[in-house]
């Protein structure tokens, strides 16, 4: 830009001096107008040369090749050697035509250098705007990455802490509690990666430790039970014994018509259930010996609703059975079956409102593991509290004042060694939140291992 002006306004000074020698010797004198003429067309001479070079020095820029480009600097050079040539005639003819025919051309490449000024300037402020497009662009690109950056640590930081921070203090908060013999709470697993698995395997480990300690204590509860049962059994049997001796002699020296052969008697048969008492009482501290043989669970059941048909009608209660698709026969201990029948029956019995029924449902279910003939015995009677459900089955815990604590841990017992279940609902119907309802699965066939 610097050279270009400098040619232009060189070129406004060759005008400027043309004009003034051409004014000039329109009142001199003839060697006058040769001497002004001559200055002149030296000056002008002198002042091409120095475009020309100027010329050059363009010539041999990159930026102005671009800028301009190459036809219009070679342009401007075909002009000034025109203006030379105008120069060089106006010398030889000394003519007003001639001179004005310089100022013309000189003109002409005036103007040409003012439009590749402005084209330059033009093509300058769009590269400055663009620039500036350009910085505006580079600033949201380098604000969005900052803010994408900033999310993606952010994520991640939220990710780290849910997947690996939150897990790993669940687990040692899993561990302290276990470490203080908790092993009640499970740690809560929210995802399936390792460390996930990890967690389900320390819940998993938490419930074996939880099943052994419980194995361990009942073993210890029965071991001391049946020690003491047995301590129990020794010192009441020789005066039971003697009771009952002494009772018989004495029943026999009656007469057949004497008022006493009753009392004597009923000695007699209560002594003799006290002694069976004490034969069951011995029987849930000892280990089961299952006899296994076949039976007809529809047999079975009928044969314990016959035995207390008398003791329900008593306090009008109906028994109502309700046959479903029971198997006709099945495998099992049918005499520890109708023991462990018996203990639920007897206190749906006791425990039913006087004048309502007793539900007896016997059925069918099958899974993966095989057949099994089931038995639910419901009443309408008061409802077990839910944190009694799992106690009313260890021996000798009772509610009532006259029970011993023995029938509902004999049933079980004998429902787990046959491979079966025993589940519980009370209350049966929630809005009135009364009754209770046993439930027996029991395999057809012995199985392998214990029902789920």
């Amino acid at each position: 830009m610097q050279r270009l002006h400098h040619i232009k306004r060189a070129g406004e000074s060759e005008i400027d001096l043309l004009s003034q020698a051409l004014l000039d010797i329109q009142s001199k004198s003839s060697a006058q107008q040769t001497s002004i003429i001559s200055d002149t067309i030296s000056s002008i001479s002198l002042t091409e040369s120095q475009t020309l070079a100027m010329l050059d020095e363009l010539e041999s820029l990159p930026s102005v090749m671009l800028r301009s480009g190459i036809t219009t600097i070679e342009n401007m050079r075909a002009r000034t050697v025109l203006i030379n040539h105008a120069n060089e005639r106006w010398a030889d003819s000394l003519s007003l035509e001639d001179g004005q025919r310089l100022i013309q051309l000189i003109d002409t490449r005036h103007e040409l250098i003012e439009r590749i000024e402005g084209r330059i300037l033009d093509d300058a402020q769009l590269a400055a705007n663009f620039g500036d497009s350009l910085k505006t662009r580079m600033y949201s690109i380098i604000l969005v990455t900052l803010i994408g950056a900033l999310a993606i640590g952010l994520l991640m930081v939220l990710f780290i802490r849910r997947w690996v921070f939150s897990p790993i203090e669940q687990l040692r908060a899993g561990a302290h509690r276990m470490a203080q013999g908790d092993f009640g709470q499970p740690i809560d697993v929210q995802t399936n990666d390792e460390l996930g698995q990890l967690s389900d395997e320390f819940n998993r480990m938490g419930i074996l430790i939880q099943e052994m300690q419980e194995q361990k204590i009942e073993q210890e509860r029965l071991a001391a039970m049946g020690e003491m049962a047995q301590r129990t059994v020794h010192n009441l049997r020789t005066p039971l014994a003697g009771i009952r001796a002494l009772s018989e002699t004495t029943l026999d020296e009656l007469g057949p018509d004497s008022d006493l052969r009753d009392l004597q008697s009923r000695i007699v048969q209560t002594v003799d259930r006290f002694e069976l008492w004490l034969k069951e009482m011995l029987r849930t501290s000892t280990p089961l010996e299952l006899h296994l043989n076949a039976y007809s669970p529809i047999d079975l059941v009928h044969q314990v609703i016959e035995a207390h048909q008398s003791a329900a009608e008593s306090t009008g209660i109906k028994l109502e059975l309700n046959t479903i698709d029971p198997p006709l026969s099945a495998i099992g201990d049918a005499h520890h079956l109708e023991h462990a029948i018996t203990a639920i029956l007897s206190n749906a019995i006791e425990y039913a409102p006087d004048s309502t029924p007793v539900s007896i449902t016997l059925d069918k279910a099958t899974d993966n593991q095989g057949e099994y003939w089931t038995l639910l015995i419901a009443n309408e009677g008061p409802m077990i509290p839910q944190d009694l459900h799992r106690t009313i089955f260890r021996p000798y815990f009772t509610t009532r004042q006259s029970g011993t604590g023995i029938g509902l841990a004999m049933c079980q017992r004998v429902i787990h060694q046959h491979h079966g279940l025993i589940d519980l609902k009370s209350p049966v119907k929630d809005a009135q939140q009364s009754g209770c309802a046993f439930t027996l699965t029991i395999p057809v066939a012995p199985m392998k291992q214990a029902y789920p």
